[in-house]
């Protein structure tokens, strides 16, 4: 068997590729085993001036970006070992040549200081480097101790994005998943899109139908979502900014509603700066004026509750609309206007939307909105994909969400959302003792989790915390035990997870770029190692994870056939004809949408206007969620001079800002980009957590989620030298220092 250390790192060399590359047909055909690879693009020399001349070959290895869904094509030269520079590849069918801030940052990522080189042992007090037997032999007693007086239901996992583009390590974990005889299976899905996958699941009994923007789509409305900076993320929204450039040249609109004049509001036909969290009031609105315009007979095809949908929507009317989201009524009308015009529309949502409290309304209204305009699975509207290798349109059926389940005992009444649980009932999970172990992959769950202070407390009353990392973060250096994985370019790789949600019907690979560090370990090989001590095998029969390497696994993620098309493919990637219209709909008469789900309908009817002040998230560009990727980016409150004025604020001000849960000091930087009533700090910051201002106990209750925006908060200005203690620890690495820290620890060798 192929070693599982040394994998190669000998680049591809890489040509034009063809109109469809690699059998755009109905399935990926055999070619063979995989090819060798052979000599680089682009090689380049330089030299160096002293006494003799010294070479150093640099090579250009083609790759493609794992820190966000996108997946875009990259170019990495490579010296001596280490990569040096970063551009998009040109060639590359979803991105063509476009790549962001992060990820041209990717060699300053990947050879920064902050890496993990080896594994780490509490003992005490203190984290202590320790050998792989040692570490792994320790957490193999503590969780079989663990496991025998409490039973294997104390065990719990967190994922976080890092783990979700590892293809290798995700599909090893869902393996382990199926397997696990615990419930305590957490991601940050829930703290941010759980809405998404409710909605879906009450409308159309499925998690499977990711729809994207047609390319002939006319209209384009984009509610609480800044591509320019996100990508997207679900789906994606690659190259942003030329394809939002391209559709206004070509006469095509693209509408932004949102509190900020954002990066993406910048380059759109139309922004309404709406009120924060009343995206859902617009929505139905739009659906009560187009009702009257729709098809009803078509509709009765595909759809039930229409008439109960009507109901719901009929008190919303354009007074009731301007009264409740601050937008004048000639704004109102014109974005009407429109949709009437264009026909068909696409409709993307994002994070200002799903994670506020109607985050599963606007989504649901949404899905009504795209149905009764018959703008689903048809040209110029938005089509769904089958993914290049689910191939869901040659399937009998969709496949469903499945009977619901009971959640966690704390929420028993809260369902799971896609078989997870709600990541914000952790606290109190641990406080109820019914969790005691977590394993945390790729993700932090310091800066995602809602109450930092009692997040912070509930991981050191753990009897183990487990984080499997690529670099420090606040979460590891409250942990047991940490394992360090290997990082993207260290990997050869796919991105199965994005099957589903690319733009463009592909599948790709990449092989591992730089040499890897001796002391760091394949995600899946760690998961293993972890399942083995659960008593659960994650690798098939005769797969042994310590003599396969990375490539035998992946043969068992893709298949064998799959993974030999991609390897020979060169380029790297196979495409497939898109967008495919016409799959979902004829399906609809034997299983038709409920447009007026219940809980959905009541939750409308339930919501209350947001506070005069509220607190809304945003992203940076050079920052992916917890992960600091470029300097620059250091948070500050974002707020519009008026309320700044109001609370006697000055630009660059100290400001303390106070909700019911809790309190944090950041600096002020005034602007009219942003409507009066809102104020907005970036999400994801151990420096500035906004997370201390929002509530572990006030969640959604059918999705468990915490309200990560909308909060109503106070402002006050900070005096200059009376700054609280609480602004200088929160810039510090969170440590463990109460007992149950300690007590943990002991007897750890």
């Amino acid at each position: 068997m192929r070693s599982s250390v040394a994998p190669s790192t000998t680049p591809r060399t890489t040509h034009a590729p063809s109109a469809q590359n690699c059998s755009a047909a109905a399935s990926i055909p055999s070619t063979g085993p995989p090819r060798a690879t052979s000599s680089p693009i682009g090689s380049t020399a330089r030299t160096v001036p002293c006494d003799c001349l010294l070479v150093a070959t640099r090579t250009t290895h083609r790759t493609y970006c794992r820190i966000c869904i996108a997946a875009c094509g990259l170019e990495v030269d490579v010296e001596d070992g280490r990569a040096v520079a970063v551009r998009g590849d040109a060639e590359h069918p979803l991105s063509a040549g476009y790549t962001c801030s992060k990820g041209r940052a990717l060699p300053e990522i990947h050879h920064s200081p902050n890496r993990l080189d080896g594994p780490l042992l509490r003992v005490g007090d203190a984290q202590q480097a320790a050998g792989w037997d040692e570490a792994l032999a320790d957490l193999d007693h503590r969780l079989t101790d663990l496991v025998a007086t409490h039973g294997p239901g104390c065990v719990g996992f967190f994922l976080g994005g890092g783990i979700y583009m590892d293809t290798a390590g995700y599909w090893g974990f869902r393996r382990l998943a199926r397997r696990l005889p615990s419930g305590h299976v957490y991601s940050d899905t829930t703290i941010d899109s759980a809405a998404k996958y409710r909605a879906m699941e009450l409308v159309a009994g499925t998690y499977s139908l990711q729809s994207h923007v047609d390319p002939e789509a006319r209209l384009l409305l984009m509610f609480g979502t800044n591509p320019v900076v996100s990508h997207g993320q679900t789906p994606m929204f690659e190259d942003p900014v030329q394809r939002m450039r391209r559709a206004t040249a070509e006469g095509r609109e693209a509408w932004v509603v949102d509190p900020r004049v954002t990066e993406t509001a910048r380059l759109a036909t139309g922004h309404l700066a709406i009120r924060p969290g009343t995206d859902h009031v617009l929505l139905a609105w739009l659906v009560r004026a187009l009702l009257v315009d729709a098809d009803r007979a078509l509709l009765a095809t595909r759809v039930r509750n229409l008439d109960v949908l009507a109901g719901a929507v009929a008190p919303f009317t354009l007074d009731a609309v301007v009264a409740r989201t601050g937008l004048a009524a000639d704004e109102c009308t014109q974005l009407l206007t429109a949709v009437r015009r264009a026909g068909r529309l696409a409709v993307l949502t994002g994070t200002g939307v799903t994670m506020s409290s109607g985050g599963n309304v606007a989504e649901w209204l949404a899905w009504a909105l795209l149905t009764i305009t018959d703008s689903f699975d048809q040209p110029g509207g938005m089509w769904f994909s089958p993914g290049y290798l689910a191939r869901l349109h040659e399937r009998d059926a969709i496949p469903t969400a499945g009977p619901p389940r009971p959640g966690p005992p704390t929420h028993p009444d809260i369902a799971p959302v896609m078989g997870e649980w709600p990541a914000a009932v952790i606290p109190a999970e641990i406080e109820a003792g019914n969790l005691r172990a977590l394993v945390v992959l790729g993700g932090n769950v310091v800066t995602a989790l809602p109450d930092t202070e009692r997040v912070v407390d509930a991981l050191g009353r753990l009897d183990v915390l487990v984080t499997v990392d690529v670099a420090h973060t606040p979460t590891t250096a409250l942990a047991t035990h940490v394992l360090p994985t290997h990082a993207q370019l260290e990997r050869p790789d796919l991105p199965l997870l994005n099957d589903l949600y690319s733009s463009t019907l592909m599948m790709q690979h990449t092989d591992a770029v730089l040499p890897r560090h001796p002391d760091r370990r394949p995600g899946w090989w760690v998961l293993t190692k972890v399942a083995a001590m659960l008593g659960v095998a994650v690798l098939p029969d005769g797969v042994d994870p310590d003599t396969a390497d990375d490539a035998a696994v992946l043969d068992c993620v893709a298949g064998v056939e799959t993974m030999a098309a991609l390897r020979a493919a060169d380029p790297p990637w196979c495409t497939a004809p898109t967008p495919v219209h016409g799959w979902v709909l004829p399906r609809l008469v034997d299983a038709p949408w409920n447009l007026a789900p219940a809980p959905l309908v009541a939750q409308l009817a339930a919501l209350d206007a947001p506070a005069p002040l509220v607190l809304i998230p945003r992203r940076l560009p050079k920052r992916f969620n917890g992960r600091p990727l470029g300097p620059g980016d250091a948070p500050e409150l974002l707020l519009h001079p008026d309320d700044a004025r109001g609370a006697g604020i000055t630009d660059g001000d100290l400001v303390e800002v106070t909700s019911a849960t809790g309190s944090l000091e950041v600096s002020a930087r005034l602007t009219d980009s942003l409507r009066p009533g809102a104020v907005s700090i970036v999400h994801g910051s151990a420096a500035v957590n906004v997370n201390r201002l929002i509530s572990s106990r006030d969640l959604d209750p059918l999705t468990g989620m915490p309200r990560m925006s909308g909060t109503a908060v106070t402002l006050r200005r900070v005096e200059p030298g009376t700054a609280g203690p609480r602004s200088r620890r929160a810039a510090e690495p969170v440590a463990p220092s109460h007992p149950a820290a300690k007590r943990r620890a002991e007897g750890s060798r």
